[in-house]
């Protein structure tokens, strides 16, 4: 369900960790600018491959991201928890999404439409400021634990036997999924 209400987004939004230092009146500009949606467990938020036109904020809850293979079930790539930004290409490149975007449980999230981020931007806003440190910092976590996952495919100790090898890996993979599932 898609929340327009003004007063009801700039409620929730005067709560949200990562506005406490804004001042009321950019509150009130990002939520003239946003709307929210309520979503259930396994209700769709943006699907792989559709036009990027929004940025999201996830406010509560958490959003699976997963990609569509062409044989077998669609691999789960990341989790978006409360307070991480999500969809952020959509300011950054106009190419269509790259991931699907599910609700993993029950979940509040923020639209915001790539128009008014860029107008945000472009105007040296304090809510862009805000939003541009949430999005480098989820995006240096992503790298990391990018970086994590080639080294765990790559690094195998050649001392080992072949069996030992694929345990190695195989536990190092395990660990980097359960730190990233965790948000970790």
């Amino acid at each position: 369900m898609r929340i327009h209400s003004e007063a009801a987004i700039f409620s929730v939004l005067e709560t949200v960790p990562i506005f406490q230092n804004l001042d009321g009146d950019s509150i009130r500009e990002l939520a003239v600018a946003s709307s929210m949606s309520e979503l259930e467990d396994l209700d769709l938020l943006f699907k792989e491959g559709e036009e990027a036109n929004e940025v999201y904020l996830v406010i509560k809850g958490s959003i699976r991201l997963t990609c569509d293979t062409e044989e077998g079930p669609s691999i789960v790539v990341g989790y978006a928890q409360s307070g991480d930004v999500l969809g952020e290409m959509a300011i950054i490149d106009p190419a269509p999404r790259s991931a699907t975007a599910r609700a993993a449980e029950s979940a509040v999230v923020l639209h915001i439409p790539a128009e008014a981020m860029t107008g945000f931007l472009d105007k040296g806003h304090p809510v862009a400021q805000v939003l541009l440190v949430a999005v480098r910092q989820m995006m240096t976590h992503r790298i990391r634990i990018l970086n994590q996952r080639i080294g765990a495919l790559f690094l195998i100790d050649h001392e080992s036997e072949a069996a030992e090898e694929a345990e190695s890996v195989a536990s190092r993979l395990r660990e980097i999924w359960s730190m990233m599932r965790s948000g970790g």
